[in-house]
């Protein structure tokens, strides 16, 4: 190197110095053995479970496709798809990205001298019915179930019909 080179450097760093700029490169993400870092570098250190660092937030749809480890999720996004309605009728609708199921419940009461009722759901099921169970409520003593049911109706029926008092059934419906 010739001797203009090196005042030419020298003169950079001191200009650097006294301006309070420092000029180098970045190391490379994770590169912990560098006595200069830059800004950049604190950019590039990806979060891991076991790195502390920056971490980039998930999008809805890639929450629900569950495809990237990379990413942070957020309470919001995981709350997101979740729905329901308590009471003595009733649902619990759980998001895609736990499968979309849907567990429905409810009370109904046969009319007297009615062997079974058609029973619409709180909410009909976007893909298809699955199962439903049907039972007696404590009225009487006769078995009941559940025939015919579709994505957003269910039959409860009773095997006997009590005659001129009503017959009560409590039924639970799941699909997704």
């Amino acid at each position: 190197m010739s001797l203009a080179s090196n005042l030419a450097a020298l003169a950079r760093l001191l200009t650097a110095a006294a301006s309070g700029i420092v000029n180098g490169t970045t190391p490379a993400a994770g590169d912990n053995t560098k006595a200069l870092i830059t800004s950049e570098w604190f950019k590039a250190e990806q979060a891991t479970e076991t790195v502390q660092g920056t971490a980039k937030i998930a999008t809805q749809a890639i929450t629900n496709a569950g495809i990237d480890d990379t990413m942070t999720v957020t309470p919001k996004k995981l709350r997101a798809g979740f729905a329901f309605s308590f009471g003595t009728i009733g649902y619990f609708c759980f998001p895609s990205w736990l499968g979309g199921l849907i567990i429905q419940w409810g009370f109904y009461s046969l009319a007297a001298n009615s062997y079974s009722a058609t029973i619409p759901l709180p909410i009909a099921f976007p893909n298809a019915y699955m199962m439903g169970v049907a039972c007696d409520s404590g009225q009487s003593t006769y078995p009941f179930g559940i025939t015919g049911a579709s994505k957003a109706q269910i039959n409860v029926y009773v095997t006997t019909a009590k005659g001129a008092n009503a017959s009560g059934a409590n039924w639970i419906a799941i699909g997704y």
